[in-house]
């Protein structure tokens, strides 16, 4: 059976199968009852460390997927997982805003290698509205493109230093 991975804010689908939350905490503003969490697997996230460490920086992913591979290889829990993905289609919820960079995406893909299964990891939802860039490249898209960038009266972009607002460039965010 395949693994997949979605957001646990994402709305449930019958076609999730098996629902594996696997982040070691629990997801903000997410009431228990309304999650549809079949299983929590806290253990085989990422040591608070590493998560710590990555914070999710692009720059990071190539080591941090090195890295919780050697941890994954040390969790017996992950093979229970591998097991259950045998029998059903798994699920693996995780609370990352980012949709490429998570290690989600890396579990799955563990998951799929060690039990010879397919992980559903890149493949678009039937419903889901084709676009020339995924979700995860927002950030490297122009801000006047996005409506994000500060314009004065006149319609030119505004000078963040003659109002004393940090611009995205420096901060890494717009304002």
């Amino acid at each position: 059976m395949p693994v997949k991975i979605k957001r646990v804010y994402a709305e449930p689908d019958q076609a999730d199968g098996l629902r594996v939350l696997v982040d070691r905490l629990w997801p903000r503003g997410l009431a228990k009852d309304k999650a549809c969490v079949d299983l929590w697997a806290k253990e085989v996230a990422p040591s608070g460390d590493l998560r710590k460490w990555f914070a999710h920086r692009k720059d990071r992913w190539e080591d941090f997927q090195r890295r919780y591979r050697a941890e994954l290889a040390e969790i017996a829990a992950l093979d229970e997982l591998c097991a259950r993905s045998e029998k059903h289609t798994v699920t693996l919820l995780y609370a990352a805003r980012d949709e490429c960079i998570n290690h989600a995406r890396v579990l799955a893909a563990v998951i799929a290698e060690r039990s010879g299964r397919h992980a559903e990891t890149d493949q678009p939802d039937e419903d889901a509205v084709e676009v020339s860039s995924p979700p995860c490249f927002l950030h490297e898209l122009d801000p006047a493109w996005l409506g994000t960038e500060r314009r004065d009266d006149s319609g030119k972009p505004a000078d963040p230093e003659a109002d004393g607002q940090p611009s995205h460039k420096k901060t890494g965010r717009s304002q």
